[in-house]
Protein backbone atom coordinates (compact mmCIF):
# COMPACT_ATOMS: atom_id res chain seq x y z
CA UNK A 1 0.00 0.00 0.00
CA UNK A 2 1.15 3.50 -0.98
CA UNK A 3 0.93 6.30 1.01
CA UNK A 4 1.51 10.24 0.20
CA UNK A 5 4.50 11.09 -2.74
CA UNK A 6 5.19 6.98 -2.64
CA UNK A 7 5.75 5.94 0.36
CA UNK A 8 4.91 3.04 1.48
CA UNK A 9 2.65 2.63 4.37
CA UNK A 10 3.45 0.75 7.33
CA UNK A 11 0.49 -0.40 8.52
CA UNK A 12 -2.85 0.43 9.64
CA UNK A 13 -3.75 2.14 13.59
CA UNK A 14 -7.13 2.42 14.82
CA UNK A 15 -7.27 5.37 17.17
CA UNK A 16 -10.13 5.96 19.80
CA UNK A 17 -11.07 8.61 21.87
CA UNK A 18 -13.84 9.96 22.39
CA UNK A 19 -12.36 13.88 22.36
CA UNK A 20 -12.34 14.52 18.29
CA UNK A 21 -8.88 16.85 18.75
CA UNK A 22 -7.31 14.40 20.35
CA UNK A 23 -7.85 12.25 17.23
CA UNK A 24 -6.52 14.82 14.86
CA UNK A 25 -3.60 15.60 16.72
CA UNK A 26 -2.55 11.61 17.00
CA UNK A 27 -3.66 11.21 13.30
CA UNK A 28 -1.46 13.72 11.74
CA UNK A 29 1.57 12.38 14.67
CA UNK A 30 1.38 8.83 13.10
CA UNK A 31 0.36 10.10 9.18
CA UNK A 32 3.78 11.36 9.35
CA UNK A 33 5.33 8.32 9.79
CA UNK A 34 3.24 6.63 7.15
CA UNK A 35 0.83 4.80 8.92
CA UNK A 36 -2.50 4.79 7.54
CA UNK A 37 -5.37 6.11 10.22
CA UNK A 38 -8.56 5.30 10.99
CA UNK A 39 -10.78 6.59 13.84
CA UNK A 40 -13.27 5.72 16.34
CA UNK A 41 -15.15 7.75 19.54
CA UNK A 42 -16.61 5.13 21.10
CA UNK A 43 -16.42 1.22 21.76
CA UNK A 44 -18.94 0.32 19.92
CA UNK A 45 -17.73 2.07 16.84
CA UNK A 46 -14.09 1.20 17.38
CA UNK A 47 -15.15 -2.73 17.21
CA UNK A 48 -17.38 -1.67 14.09
CA UNK A 49 -14.54 0.05 12.78
CA UNK A 50 -12.10 -2.76 13.41
CA UNK A 51 -14.09 -5.56 11.67
CA UNK A 52 -14.24 -3.79 8.84
CA UNK A 53 -10.89 -2.55 8.33
CA UNK A 54 -8.87 -4.81 10.69
CA UNK A 55 -5.91 -2.56 12.04
CA UNK A 56 -2.85 -3.72 12.90
CA UNK A 57 -2.80 -1.85 16.36
CA UNK A 58 -5.07 -0.10 18.26
CA UNK A 59 -4.01 3.25 20.04
CA UNK A 60 -7.25 4.06 22.77
CA UNK A 61 -7.52 6.75 25.44
CA UNK A 62 -7.71 5.24 28.70
CA UNK A 63 -11.18 6.57 29.83
CA UNK A 64 -13.92 6.57 26.54
CA UNK A 65 -17.43 7.78 26.68
CA UNK A 66 -18.91 4.06 26.80
CA UNK A 67 -16.16 2.88 29.54
CA UNK A 68 -12.82 1.88 29.78
CA UNK A 69 -9.76 1.09 27.62
CA UNK A 70 -10.00 -2.52 29.29
CA UNK A 71 -13.84 -2.71 27.72
CA UNK A 72 -12.27 -2.05 23.99
CA UNK A 73 -10.16 -5.66 24.67
CA UNK A 74 -13.35 -7.39 25.81
CA UNK A 75 -14.88 -6.48 22.96
CA UNK A 76 -13.03 -7.90 20.42
CA UNK A 77 -11.85 -11.01 22.49
CA UNK A 78 -14.80 -13.45 20.75
CA UNK A 79 -13.24 -12.44 17.42
CA UNK A 80 -10.03 -14.34 16.38
CA UNK A 81 -9.59 -12.25 13.82
CA UNK A 82 -9.24 -9.03 16.57
CA UNK A 83 -8.53 -10.61 19.57
CA UNK A 84 -4.71 -10.09 18.99
CA UNK A 85 -4.51 -7.01 17.88
CA UNK A 86 -2.03 -5.17 19.58
CA UNK A 87 -3.15 -2.42 22.08
CA UNK A 88 -1.93 0.71 23.50
CA UNK A 89 -3.55 2.89 26.13
CA UNK A 90 -3.34 6.44 26.66
CA UNK A 91 -4.09 7.53 30.26
CA UNK A 92 -3.74 11.72 31.88
CA UNK A 93 -3.25 10.64 35.07
CA UNK A 94 -0.24 8.49 36.18
CA UNK A 95 -2.28 6.10 38.33
CA UNK A 96 -0.22 2.93 38.72
CA UNK A 97 -2.84 1.06 39.52
CA UNK A 98 -4.80 1.25 36.82
CA UNK A 99 -2.00 0.95 34.95
CA UNK A 100 -1.70 -2.50 36.05
CA UNK A 101 -5.21 -3.11 35.78
CA UNK A 102 -5.13 -2.17 32.69
CA UNK A 103 -2.19 -4.35 31.74
CA UNK A 104 -4.20 -7.32 33.45
CA UNK A 105 -6.41 -7.22 30.93
CA UNK A 106 -4.25 -7.32 28.03
CA UNK A 107 -3.01 -4.11 26.94
CA UNK A 108 0.47 -4.13 25.59
CA UNK A 109 1.32 -0.83 27.48
CA UNK A 110 0.22 2.25 28.74
CA UNK A 111 1.77 5.56 27.46
CA UNK A 112 1.15 8.65 29.93
CA UNK A 113 0.11 12.46 28.29
CA UNK A 114 1.37 14.65 26.70
CA UNK A 115 3.02 11.74 24.33
CA UNK A 116 6.20 11.30 23.97
CA UNK A 117 7.14 11.08 20.24
CA UNK A 118 9.94 9.25 20.54
CA UNK A 119 8.41 6.30 22.43
CA UNK A 120 5.14 6.04 21.21
CA UNK A 121 6.85 4.96 18.02
CA UNK A 122 9.18 3.00 19.05
CA UNK A 123 6.79 0.91 20.91
CA UNK A 124 4.29 0.38 17.90
CA UNK A 125 7.32 -0.60 15.61
CA UNK A 126 8.35 -3.46 18.76
CA UNK A 127 4.32 -3.95 18.84
CA UNK A 128 4.56 -4.18 14.92
CA UNK A 129 7.23 -6.42 14.94
CA UNK A 130 6.59 -9.01 17.20
CA UNK A 131 2.35 -9.32 15.10
CA UNK A 132 4.12 -9.81 11.93
CA UNK A 133 6.36 -12.65 13.56
CA UNK A 134 4.02 -14.46 15.11
CA UNK A 135 1.50 -13.87 11.80
CA UNK A 136 4.18 -15.01 9.74
CA UNK A 137 3.60 -18.53 12.17
CA UNK A 138 0.44 -18.42 11.74
CA UNK A 139 1.28 -18.64 7.45
CA UNK A 140 3.65 -21.45 7.71
CA UNK A 141 1.57 -23.25 10.49
CA UNK A 142 -1.76 -23.23 7.98
CA UNK A 143 0.67 -23.84 4.43
CA UNK A 144 2.08 -26.78 5.96
CA UNK A 145 -1.13 -27.98 7.28
CA UNK A 146 0.19 -27.86 11.04
CA UNK A 147 -2.66 -27.70 13.88
CA UNK A 148 -2.52 -26.54 17.37
CA UNK A 149 -5.04 -26.16 20.01
CA UNK A 150 -4.30 -23.27 22.24
CA UNK A 151 -2.32 -23.55 24.62
CA UNK A 152 -4.26 -24.80 27.95
CA UNK A 153 -3.97 -22.89 30.86
CA UNK A 154 -2.63 -25.82 33.05
CA UNK A 155 0.15 -26.08 30.08
CA UNK A 156 0.91 -22.04 30.77
CA UNK A 157 1.18 -22.92 34.36
CA UNK A 158 3.55 -25.21 34.10
CA UNK A 159 5.22 -23.47 31.93
CA UNK A 160 5.46 -20.74 34.23
CA UNK A 161 6.60 -22.91 37.27
CA UNK A 162 9.08 -24.29 35.25
CA UNK A 163 10.66 -20.68 34.16
CA UNK A 164 14.29 -19.17 34.89
CA UNK A 165 14.52 -15.63 35.18
CA UNK A 166 17.68 -13.46 35.63
CA UNK A 167 18.01 -10.59 36.54
CA UNK A 168 21.67 -8.17 35.29
CA UNK A 169 22.32 -5.34 37.53
CA UNK A 170 25.41 -3.09 37.98
CA UNK A 171 25.37 -3.68 41.79
CA UNK A 172 24.62 -6.87 43.75
CA UNK A 173 22.95 -4.92 45.90
CA UNK A 174 20.57 -3.95 43.48
CA UNK A 175 20.13 -7.63 42.42
CA UNK A 176 19.16 -8.81 45.74
CA UNK A 177 16.67 -6.04 46.27
CA UNK A 178 14.90 -7.41 43.02
CA UNK A 179 14.61 -10.62 43.95
CA UNK A 180 13.41 -10.09 47.54
CA UNK A 181 10.63 -7.64 45.64
CA UNK A 182 9.90 -9.66 42.70
CA UNK A 183 10.20 -13.84 44.63
CA UNK A 184 7.02 -13.11 46.74
CA UNK A 185 5.03 -12.07 43.67
CA UNK A 186 6.29 -14.93 40.62
CA UNK A 187 6.46 -18.84 40.82
CA UNK A 188 10.18 -18.56 38.73
CA UNK A 189 13.92 -19.25 39.51
CA UNK A 190 15.83 -16.37 40.30
CA UNK A 191 19.36 -15.76 39.79
CA UNK A 192 21.75 -12.58 39.57
CA UNK A 193 23.97 -11.87 36.94
CA UNK A 194 26.79 -8.33 37.64
CA UNK A 195 27.77 -6.62 34.19
CA UNK A 196 31.11 -8.04 33.47
CA UNK A 197 29.73 -11.90 34.28
CA UNK A 198 26.94 -12.31 31.80
CA UNK A 199 28.83 -15.27 30.30
CA UNK A 200 26.99 -18.23 32.32
CA UNK A 201 23.79 -16.33 30.57
CA UNK A 202 24.82 -17.47 27.13
CA UNK A 203 25.15 -21.26 28.33
CA UNK A 204 22.73 -24.26 28.54
CA UNK A 205 19.99 -24.15 30.17
CA UNK A 206 19.81 -20.34 29.28
CA UNK A 207 17.23 -18.03 30.88
CA UNK A 208 13.58 -18.41 29.42
CA UNK A 209 13.58 -14.42 30.52
CA UNK A 210 16.42 -11.76 31.17
CA UNK A 211 15.81 -8.35 32.70
CA UNK A 212 18.53 -5.87 32.31
CA UNK A 213 19.03 -2.61 34.13
CA UNK A 214 19.90 0.01 31.99
CA UNK A 215 21.18 2.74 34.13
CA UNK A 216 23.44 5.78 34.04
CA UNK A 217 27.02 3.96 34.02
CA UNK A 218 25.76 1.11 32.54
CA UNK A 219 23.82 2.20 29.42
CA UNK A 220 25.90 1.30 26.92
CA UNK A 221 26.83 -1.82 28.00
CA UNK A 222 23.47 -3.26 28.83
CA UNK A 223 22.27 -1.22 25.20
CA UNK A 224 25.14 -3.91 23.69
CA UNK A 225 24.09 -6.72 25.78
CA UNK A 226 20.43 -6.66 24.84
CA UNK A 227 21.40 -6.52 21.05
CA UNK A 228 23.35 -9.34 21.60
CA UNK A 229 21.22 -11.57 23.40
CA UNK A 230 18.69 -11.01 20.60
CA UNK A 231 21.67 -11.96 18.38
CA UNK A 232 23.13 -15.16 19.58
CA UNK A 233 20.88 -18.40 18.78
CA UNK A 234 21.74 -19.57 22.24
CA UNK A 235 19.47 -16.56 23.77
CA UNK A 236 17.33 -15.70 20.86
CA UNK A 237 14.39 -17.12 22.04
CA UNK A 238 14.62 -15.37 25.95
CA UNK A 239 12.34 -12.90 26.50
CA UNK A 240 14.13 -9.86 27.33
CA UNK A 241 13.15 -6.99 29.23
CA UNK A 242 15.06 -3.72 30.04
CA UNK A 243 14.33 -1.70 32.85
CA UNK A 244 15.16 2.25 32.36
CA UNK A 245 16.39 3.96 35.58
CA UNK A 246 16.05 6.77 35.65
CA UNK A 247 13.43 7.08 33.56
CA UNK A 248 14.37 8.54 30.11
CA UNK A 249 11.63 7.70 27.27
CA UNK A 250 14.94 8.37 24.34
CA UNK A 251 16.27 5.16 26.22
CA UNK A 252 13.36 3.21 26.61
CA UNK A 253 12.63 3.75 22.96
CA UNK A 254 16.62 2.79 21.89
CA UNK A 255 16.01 -1.03 24.27
CA UNK A 256 13.02 -1.20 22.26
CA UNK A 257 14.54 -0.60 19.06
CA UNK A 258 17.42 -3.11 19.75
CA UNK A 259 15.48 -5.39 20.28
CA UNK A 260 13.82 -6.05 24.17
CA UNK A 261 10.26 -7.93 24.13
CA UNK A 262 9.45 -4.67 26.97
CA UNK A 263 10.32 -2.39 29.01
CA UNK A 264 10.14 -0.44 32.29
CA UNK A 265 10.13 3.51 31.21
CA UNK A 266 9.89 4.13 34.86
CA UNK A 267 12.47 2.64 36.75
CA UNK A 268 11.79 -0.67 39.02
CA UNK A 269 8.49 -1.47 40.24
CA UNK A 270 8.00 -4.80 41.39
CA UNK A 271 4.39 -5.43 40.51
CA UNK A 272 4.65 -4.34 37.20
CA UNK A 273 7.85 -6.30 36.05
CA UNK A 274 6.19 -9.34 37.95
CA UNK A 275 3.57 -8.96 35.19
CA UNK A 276 5.19 -8.09 32.54
CA UNK A 277 7.52 -10.84 32.72
CA UNK A 278 4.30 -13.19 33.14
CA UNK A 279 2.56 -11.81 29.88
CA UNK A 280 5.99 -12.11 28.52
CA UNK A 281 6.58 -15.65 29.20
CA UNK A 282 2.67 -16.81 27.99
CA UNK A 283 3.51 -14.84 24.76
CA UNK A 284 6.82 -17.80 24.80
CA UNK A 285 5.16 -20.49 25.46
CA UNK A 286 2.18 -19.37 23.04
CA UNK A 287 4.87 -19.07 20.28
CA UNK A 288 6.93 -22.44 21.25
CA UNK A 289 3.31 -24.48 20.48
CA UNK A 290 3.12 -22.59 17.21
CA UNK A 291 6.41 -23.15 16.33
CA UNK A 292 6.35 -26.67 17.38
CA UNK A 293 3.12 -26.80 15.01
CA UNK A 294 5.00 -25.55 12.09
CA UNK A 295 7.67 -28.49 12.63
CA UNK A 296 4.68 -30.68 12.63
CA UNK A 297 3.04 -29.71 10.00
CA UNK A 298 6.42 -29.71 8.09
CA UNK A 299 7.75 -32.99 8.69
CA UNK A 300 4.15 -34.71 8.83
CA UNK A 301 4.20 -33.68 4.91
CA UNK A 302 7.25 -34.92 3.85
CA UNK A 303 6.97 -37.85 6.21
CA UNK A 304 4.91 -41.85 6.01
CA UNK A 305 3.00 -41.87 8.91
CA UNK A 306 3.27 -45.31 9.78
CA UNK A 307 7.23 -46.22 8.87
CA UNK A 308 8.37 -43.06 9.85
CA UNK A 309 10.62 -42.93 6.45
CA UNK A 310 10.37 -39.60 3.79
CA UNK A 311 7.05 -39.80 0.96
CA UNK A 312 7.61 -39.28 -2.38
CA UNK A 313 6.91 -35.61 -1.70
CA UNK A 314 9.97 -35.28 0.03
CA UNK A 315 12.15 -37.82 -2.65
CA UNK A 316 11.30 -36.10 -5.70
CA UNK A 317 13.07 -32.59 -4.71
CA UNK A 318 16.29 -35.00 -2.87
CA UNK A 319 16.52 -36.72 -6.01
CA UNK A 320 16.60 -33.23 -7.90
CA UNK A 321 19.35 -32.14 -5.64
CA UNK A 322 21.41 -35.54 -6.05
CA UNK A 323 21.24 -34.77 -9.72
CA UNK A 324 22.52 -31.14 -9.53
CA UNK A 325 25.43 -32.15 -7.25
CA UNK A 326 26.33 -34.67 -9.63
CA UNK A 327 26.28 -32.32 -13.25
CA UNK A 328 28.75 -29.86 -10.71
CA UNK A 329 31.00 -32.72 -9.42
CA UNK A 330 30.86 -35.20 -12.57
CA UNK A 331 29.88 -38.66 -9.78
CA UNK A 332 27.28 -40.78 -10.95
CA UNK A 333 24.81 -41.52 -8.50
CA UNK A 334 21.84 -44.24 -8.21
CA UNK A 335 18.13 -44.72 -7.98
CA UNK A 336 16.70 -48.31 -6.83
CA UNK A 337 12.89 -48.77 -6.53
CA UNK A 338 12.43 -51.61 -4.23
CA UNK A 339 8.78 -53.80 -4.43
CA UNK A 340 8.22 -56.06 -1.40
CA UNK A 341 7.00 -59.38 -3.27
CA UNK A 342 3.24 -60.48 -3.39
CA UNK A 343 2.39 -58.20 -0.34
CA UNK A 344 -0.93 -58.61 -1.44
CA UNK A 345 -0.76 -62.36 0.11
CA UNK A 346 0.06 -61.33 3.24
CA UNK A 347 -2.05 -58.60 3.88
CA UNK A 348 -5.13 -61.29 2.79
CA UNK A 349 -3.71 -64.18 4.91
CA UNK A 350 -3.04 -62.54 7.79
CA UNK A 351 -4.76 -58.77 7.76
CA UNK A 352 -4.04 -55.08 7.52
CA UNK A 353 -2.68 -55.02 10.72
CA UNK A 354 0.19 -57.33 9.88
CA UNK A 355 0.75 -56.23 7.28
CA UNK A 356 1.36 -53.28 8.55
CA UNK A 357 4.09 -54.61 11.18
CA UNK A 358 5.56 -56.34 7.60
CA UNK A 359 6.31 -52.80 6.30
CA UNK A 360 7.55 -51.02 9.60
CA UNK A 361 9.92 -53.92 10.15
CA UNK A 362 10.85 -54.13 6.38
CA UNK A 363 11.87 -50.15 6.54
CA UNK A 364 13.85 -50.77 9.75
CA UNK A 365 15.85 -53.49 7.75
CA UNK A 366 16.48 -51.27 4.87
CA UNK A 367 17.30 -48.24 6.44
CA UNK A 368 20.53 -50.33 8.68
CA UNK A 369 21.81 -51.01 5.01
CA UNK A 370 22.28 -47.68 3.92
CA UNK A 371 24.95 -44.81 4.64
CA UNK A 372 23.15 -41.37 6.19
CA UNK A 373 24.20 -39.72 2.90
CA UNK A 374 21.35 -42.20 1.32
CA UNK A 375 17.76 -41.96 1.36
CA UNK A 376 15.10 -44.34 1.89
CA UNK A 377 11.57 -43.03 0.87
CA UNK A 378 8.09 -45.19 0.98
CA UNK A 379 6.56 -43.78 -1.76
CA UNK A 380 3.77 -46.51 -2.67
CA UNK A 381 1.96 -49.01 -0.55
CA UNK A 382 4.91 -51.75 -0.66
CA UNK A 383 7.01 -49.68 -2.82
CA UNK A 384 10.28 -48.35 -1.97
CA UNK A 385 12.78 -45.28 -3.43
CA UNK A 386 16.23 -45.78 -2.25
CA UNK A 387 18.71 -42.35 -3.54
CA UNK A 388 22.83 -42.67 -3.29
CA UNK A 389 24.76 -39.71 -4.34
CA UNK A 390 28.07 -40.85 -5.40
CA UNK A 391 27.94 -43.85 -6.01
CA UNK A 392 29.29 -45.96 -9.41
CA UNK A 393 27.71 -49.67 -10.96
CA UNK A 394 29.89 -51.93 -8.65
CA UNK A 395 28.79 -50.38 -5.25
CA UNK A 396 24.75 -49.73 -6.40
CA UNK A 397 24.83 -53.61 -7.32
CA UNK A 398 26.44 -54.67 -4.02
CA UNK A 399 24.22 -51.95 -2.23
CA UNK A 400 21.29 -53.45 -3.86
CA UNK A 401 22.10 -57.28 -3.04
CA UNK A 402 22.86 -56.51 0.88
CA UNK A 403 19.25 -54.66 0.58
CA UNK A 404 17.59 -57.88 -0.81
CA UNK A 405 19.36 -60.12 1.47
CA UNK A 406 18.29 -57.43 4.76
CA UNK A 407 15.19 -58.82 3.98
CA UNK A 408 14.80 -62.41 2.74
CA UNK A 409 17.40 -63.98 4.61
CA UNK A 410 15.74 -63.42 8.02
CA UNK A 411 12.10 -64.27 8.20
CA UNK A 412 9.54 -61.56 9.70
CA UNK A 413 8.62 -62.58 13.58
CA UNK A 414 4.86 -60.38 14.36
CA UNK A 415 3.98 -60.06 17.45
CA UNK A 416 0.87 -62.25 17.51
CA UNK A 417 1.72 -64.31 14.63
CA UNK A 418 2.54 -67.64 15.81
CA UNK A 419 4.78 -68.69 12.55
CA UNK A 420 7.68 -66.55 11.04
CA UNK A 421 6.47 -64.57 7.97
CA UNK A 422 8.84 -65.29 5.21
CA UNK A 423 9.26 -62.06 3.06
CA UNK A 424 11.31 -60.87 -0.46
CA UNK A 425 11.81 -57.55 -2.45
CA UNK A 426 12.34 -56.69 -5.92
CA UNK A 427 15.10 -54.19 -6.61
CA UNK A 428 15.36 -52.09 -10.12
CA UNK A 429 18.12 -49.40 -9.95
CA UNK A 430 19.36 -47.07 -12.56
CA UNK A 431 22.66 -44.94 -12.71
CA UNK A 432 22.49 -41.56 -12.73
CA UNK A 433 25.22 -38.78 -13.70
CA UNK A 434 25.92 -40.19 -17.49
CA UNK A 435 25.43 -37.58 -20.37
CA UNK A 436 21.57 -38.63 -21.46
CA UNK A 437 21.01 -38.27 -18.04
CA UNK A 438 22.71 -34.86 -16.98
CA UNK A 439 21.04 -31.98 -18.97
CA UNK A 440 23.48 -29.39 -20.10
CA UNK A 441 21.57 -26.98 -17.71
CA UNK A 442 21.94 -28.34 -14.50
CA UNK A 443 18.69 -26.26 -13.18
CA UNK A 444 16.36 -27.87 -15.86
CA UNK A 445 16.69 -31.43 -14.67
CA UNK A 446 13.05 -32.29 -13.97
CA UNK A 447 12.65 -34.53 -17.59
CA UNK A 448 16.59 -36.12 -16.76
CA UNK A 449 14.95 -37.31 -13.55
CA UNK A 450 11.61 -38.66 -14.58
CA UNK A 451 13.70 -40.68 -17.50
CA UNK A 452 16.20 -41.85 -14.57
CA UNK A 453 13.03 -43.12 -12.09
CA UNK A 454 11.02 -45.10 -15.69
CA UNK A 455 14.37 -46.78 -16.30
CA UNK A 456 14.41 -47.87 -12.53
CA UNK A 457 10.70 -48.79 -12.62
CA UNK A 458 11.64 -50.77 -15.92
CA UNK A 459 14.61 -52.53 -13.74
CA UNK A 460 12.01 -53.55 -11.45
CA UNK A 461 9.38 -54.61 -13.60
CA UNK A 462 12.56 -56.65 -15.16
CA UNK A 463 13.12 -58.28 -11.56
CA UNK A 464 9.86 -59.23 -11.11
CA UNK A 465 9.05 -60.64 -14.35
CA UNK A 466 12.57 -62.74 -13.59
CA UNK A 467 10.95 -64.70 -10.69
CA UNK A 468 11.37 -62.03 -7.52
CA UNK A 469 13.16 -61.83 -5.17
CA UNK A 470 16.52 -60.47 -7.46
CA UNK A 471 17.82 -57.12 -8.39
CA UNK A 472 18.22 -55.81 -11.73
CA UNK A 473 20.70 -53.21 -13.04
CA UNK A 474 19.39 -50.36 -16.00
CA UNK A 475 22.85 -49.86 -17.84
CA UNK A 476 22.92 -47.31 -20.71
CA UNK A 477 26.15 -45.65 -20.50
CA UNK A 478 26.75 -45.49 -24.37
CA UNK A 479 23.51 -43.68 -24.84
Amino acid sequence: MQGAKGHRVQGTILIIDGVSTNRIMLKVQLSAAYYRVVQADSIADAAKTAQRCRPDLILTAMSLPDGEAADVKRALADDEQLAGIPMIAIDRENDSQRRLAALRAGIDDVLLQPLDDTILQARIRSLLRACSAQEELHLQRDGSHGFSMPASEAYLSAEMRSAMVALVTEYTATAVYWQAQLAPRVPYQLCNHQFGAVHPLMREPVPDAIVIELGRNTLAQGLRLLADLRARAATRKSVVIAVVHPADPAIAAEALDRGAHDVLQTGFDAAELALRIETQLRNKARIEQLRDSVRNGLRAAVEDPMTGLFNRRYAKPFLERVARTSAKTGESFAVMLADLDHFKKINDRYGHPVGDAVLIEAAKRLQTALRPVDLLARIGGEEFMIVMPAVGQAMTEAAASDLCNRINSTPFHIPGVDTPIYVTISIGAAIGGCARQTPADPRDTDSAINALITDADRALYSAKHAGRNQISLAIDMAA
